[in-house]
């Protein structure tokens, strides 16, 4: 029997956990915030023979805001986030199936059957790589980097304990991977490759509009070299180390079924107290990675001599931001025992999910109130 267009949407909303996007798109988009807070060159221009002409002075460059861009990243956090989930869900619905926390979901309960879930993952892995092609080369061609990733996940729980970590670097590169698609578009003869200065165009955004930035796309199109620069990939080991650690947390109820059947987990290999202690140096290496993102992006690296950092275009109180990932990560350790996990449903959704929906917004609040 065919499900109404509602129960169907709630089904497939269901299948790849929509409400747990909540762990990765704040950071992307703390990414994107980051890539275009901090200037991308310098330039010092001095004024003609005569005097007259442009006047004397450094001009700090950074990329254009395009909600063009915000969009495409949105497009793509959709895309590469349910593609990997309904793919996990595919390749565990087996496993699912004989565990009775997890034998509910669509698959093992036949609320979706095995072609509505190849084709789904289809249609998110055409949206995922479409919105890549469409901001050039660099990002296309690592766009399967993080796909990759995503589909070793859910086969690592058959032979390493470690599969934690993988979950936290798949959700670890969202940020890096804002970052470079704000920052790493190339300039050829003084265009942008790729076809996003033409979707720009067609949405009628200025800064493409008009000829794009003022001193010229050279100045703001980092290419390959947005990949090396530093910051977004503290912000990235922050999340890998915060998923990886809340995750543990969220593995000790499946630890006696994991020793069972042969599945590979921290909780399994080690016990539920020493996976928690586990999960609490993770968590201190997140808040001390999340407070080194802060303080530099607070105190970049000078940019063709000049000191940046009067430059940075966000708030001193973006230092709250990691204060509250630190407060969230203490409380959620403080709700779950060794010998108590009535509370890890809470201590795993809903106080990371508080927490990282907060530190997008004090960060987006910092970086408005400074642009």
């Amino acid at each position: 029997m065919a499900q109404s267009p509602i129960k169907l949407i709630k089904t497939y909303a269901s299948f790849v956990k929509i409400a747990h996007t909540v762990f990765a798109l704040p950071f992307a988009l703390v990414g994107m915030m980051a890539a275009y807070a901090v200037p991308t060159e310098f330039i010092y221009i001095l004024p003609g023979p005569d005097g007259a002409g442009m006047t004397r002075g450094s001009f700090d460059q950074h990329v254009p805001f395009l909600w063009t861009t915000l969009l495409l990243i949105l497009l793509c956090m959709v895309g590469a986030r349910s593609f990997a989930m309904a793919v996990n869900r595919i390749l565990d619905r087996k496993i699912d199936a004989k565990n009775p926390r997890t034998a509910v979901r669509e698959l093992p309960s036949g609320a979706m059957t095995l072609t509505q879930a190849w084709l789904f993952a289809a249609v998110m892995a055409v949206l995922y790589f479409g919105a890549c092609w469409i901001f050039g080369p660099v990002v296309l061609w690592l766009s399967p980097i993080p796909i990759a990733l995503m589909l070793l996940y859910p086969l690592t729980k058959r032979f390493t304990w470690l599969c934690h970590v993988v979950l936290g670097a798949s959700l670890g590169l969202a940020p890096v991977g804002a970052w470079v698609a704000v920052r790493g578009l190339m300039s050829i003869q003084g265009k942008i490759a790729g076809s996003l200065t033409q979707l720009a165009d067609i949405l009628g955004e200025a800064p493409y509009a008009d000829g794009g930035p003022p001193l010229g796309w050279s100045t703001v199109a980092l290419g390959w070299k947005a990949v090396s620069e530093p910051l977004p990939w503290l912000l990235g080991g922050a999340v890998l180390l915060w998923v990886a650690g809340f995750d543990v947390i969220y593995a000790l109820q499946d630890d006696e079924f994991d020793r069972e059947h042969k599945l590979k987990s921290i909780p399994a290999r080690f016990g539920r107290r020493g996976a928690l202690w586990i999960s609490r140096i993770m968590h201190a290496g997140s808040a001390a990675l999340f407070f080194g993102f802060v303080w530099l992006l607070t105190h970049p690296a000078p940019v063709g001599g000049m000191d940046t950092r009067q430059y940075t275009q966000v708030a001193d109180w973006v230092w709250a931001a990691p204060c509250v990932m630190l407060a969230g990560m203490l409380y959620q350790h403080a709700l779950v025992k060794a010998n108590d996990l009535r509370r890890v449903n809470l201590a795993f959704f809903t106080v990371n999910g508080v927490i990282s929906v907060a530190f997008g917004v004090v960060f987006a609040a910092a970086w408005l109130s400074a642009r």
